[in-house]
């Protein structure tokens, strides 16, 4: 994969902006609940969000939660569809392999392996499985293969 930094080599051209790379604990083992959770907690993140879904059965158990999440509203997003003009729509697109179609500048990794392609993207939210000793440490083999790629994640602790 990639070197995702730019260089910023050539005077006076704009640098590209660096990709950052962050991990969220999950403390139960409920991918789809804590995707939820990340999305109202930080504000929905960005105008636009893709969400990489392991696949069609994640991405349906998914669909369904955020429209229920919230008592007196729901997250506007859809399932990846064939029609790039009604993806493109969409603030929070599911789907199951990396499209940008909705031009979102971050994506949120549901499943348990990095995505082949994550360039464009200006943020990427992996996920540690802490209620789990070989699901975290499948986390930082993600986390040393992110570094790899030149990247530098980090993980974010909740506090409180």
């Amino acid at each position: 994969m990639a070197d995702m930094k730019s260089t910023g080599a050539v005077k006076g051209e704009p640098k590209e902006m660096e990709t950052k790379v962050h991990f969220e604990l999950l403390e139960k083992p409920d991918r789809v609940e804590g995707i939820c959770k990340l999305l109202l907690r930080r504000g929905r993140l960005t105008p636009h969000v893709l969400i990489l879904c392991p696949d069609d059965a994640f991405a349906a158990q998914l669909n369904e939660r955020l429209w229920t999440i919230h008592p007196e509203s729901f997250l506007a997003h859809d399932l990846a569809g064939d029609g790039v003009e009604k993806n493109s729509q969409q603030p929070i697109l599911l789907a199951t392999s990396i499209m940008r179609d909705n031009a979102a500048p971050v994506l949120i990794n549901g499943g348990l392996e990095i995505p082949q392609d994550v360039s464009g993207f200006a943020h990427i939210v992996d996920f540690v499985d802490g209620w789990d000793e070989s699901l975290k440490q499948a986390a930082r083999e993600r986390f040393r293969t992110y570094r790899q790629m030149g990247l530098e994640p980090t993980y974010l602790a909740r506090k409180g």
